[in-house]
């Protein structure tokens, strides 16, 4: 009889232990827990990108261009710039994550012009647009890119081409994080 009080006994201690136990993993599964949803919120909060402007000059049409050499076009109508990683001032997109990212970009020309431009990510040509003389018309590319965190990504007129700068925002850029790698 006391061997079984013993055993008993030893049960019960051992269960006392292994509660201890099992509530300290529960508490450092709870503490990761936290932490990884922390890290996701501000993940998450980092990611959201997306961006569209327009090329607007005046209230009247106006040509850009043309230059001696490649002219990175300004788009300084700003109508959406949320996570503000483009800026209108030098007309570059800096990616603020690594993601996949897609941009789209239109161009206007009228008929005695011709429009020939490109999308770069960090000086490379990825796509471009064209248009030769000879009636008005528009342009367009869209282009899904993997960035890594700051590159940057703009359009750019090439030498002795024109775009359209009007009120009607004819002649645009956009681009949004599809999501984070």
């Amino acid at each position: 009889m006391r061997s079984f009080f013993f055993l008993g006994a030893l049960l019960v201690c051992g269960l006392v232990g292994s509660q201890d136990t099992i509530q300290n993993q529960i508490q450092q599964v709870m503490a990761r827990l936290e932490k990884i949803e922390r890290e996701n919120e501000e993940r998450a909060n980092r990611a959201q990108v997306a961006f569209s402007a327009a090329l607007v000059e005046s209230q009247d049409w106006t040509s850009i261009g043309p230059f001696d050499r490649c002219h990175t076009l300004e788009f300084k109508k700003v109508i959406t710039n949320i996570g503000n990683a483009y800026n209108p001032e030098t007309g570059i997109f800096t990616a603020p994550v690594k993601g996949l990212y897609y941009f789209r970009f239109t161009g206007v020309v009228g008929e005695t012009g011709k429009l020939n431009a490109g999308l770069k990510k960090n000086g490379e040509n990825i796509v471009a647009i064209y248009h030769k003389a000879g009636r008005q018309a528009s342009a367009s590319n869209g282009v899904a890119l993997e960035l890594e965190e700051g590159n940057q990504v703009y359009v750019q007129l090439f030498e002795n081409e024109l775009t359209i700068a009007d009120q009607n925002r004819l002649s645009t850029f956009s681009g949004f994080l599809v999501f984070p790698l």
